[in-house]
């Protein structure tokens, strides 16, 4: 048997017998016990007939077009949360302590009120198009980039900054060469867990007023009792913001390795 036969059965051995293996046997279960008449089909339909759902929307293209939209929903509303977040941070955590003291508290409690109790709100004022939806974004993704911006400035090493300015560093330079790199990863990770809101809001304002998008793919599919498009665009909005958090977890390891190589650096 050749070493890359052997190889490749390792590989599958490990991926069904390793952290998969709960997760498989879930599919598994879902095909298996609606099929058999243990689960009722009319309500839990086989994990295949869900699939073969999501090929036929992928297919006649509505997949891809609800898919779009709140993707591109959700990146506007988290682009602007970025702008204004980030900003304010820096004013709040670093260039004007006094008004951290001032607005941090007041700022503090407006994170606390449910976004779903002034949605309605948002819609009174900015009508139920698309700007309430991106409005509603935005509300819920900036705190968490404002507060970790905060905490990335604050966090920045004072040896650093004196070191900086007895070497005769200008404020432009310490700012892109001192404050900005060591703040990085307080700034990263509230656009990740941004992120991770801004996809969850989108769903859920979709879901309250709208005519497309996946949280109106998936309320349609209730309203009109299509049982696999529900449950097929429930498990695609699942696996989406896996994605979306996978590949934050993937920016961030990069992000991490920087710091520790420039770590060692400063060091040697």
């Amino acid at each position: 048997m050749s070493n890359g036969l052997v190889k490749a059965l390792v590989q599958i051995r490990n991926f069904i017998f390793g952290s998969n293996l709960p997760v498989i046997l879930f599919f598994v279960a879902w095909e298996v016990l609606p099929r058999y008449g243990v689960l009722d089909k009319t309500i839990i339909p086989t994990f295949f007939s869900v699939v073969e759902k999501l090929y036929l929307l992928a297919i006649q293209g509505e997949l891809s077009k609800h898919m779009a939209i709140s993707l591109q929903r959700a990146a506007i509303g988290l682009f602007l949360a970025a702008a204004v977040g980030i900003a304010a941070g820096f004013l709040l955590g670093g260039m004007f302590r006094t008004l951290e003291k001032l607005f941090l508290p007041f700022f503090r409690l407006l994170e606390k009120v449910n976004p779903f109790a002034i949605f309605p709100v948002f819609i009174l004022i900015l009508g139920i198009g698309e700007l309430s939806k991106v409005s509603m974004i935005y509300w819920v993704c900036q705190w968490p980039i404002i507060f970790n911006t905060i905490m990335g400035i604050k966090g920045v090493d004072p040896l650093l900054l004196k070191t900086g300015r007895s070497m005769g560093a200008s404020k432009q330079t310490l700012f892109f060469k001192v404050i900005l790199p060591a703040a990085m990863p307080g700034i990263f990770n509230g656009l990740k867990i941004g992120a991770q809101l801004a996809f969850i809001m989108v769903i859920a304002a979709e879901m309250l007023g709208s005519s497309s998008g996946m949280g109106w793919l998936t309320r349609n599919a209730q309203e009109t009792y299509k049982i696999t498009q529900l449950f097929g665009a429930t498990m695609l909005i699942a696996i989406i913001g896996l994605i979306i958090n996978k590949v934050f977890r993937l920016l961030e390891a990069r992000l991490l390795v920087w710091r520790e190589n420039a770590f060692e650096g400063n060091k040697n």
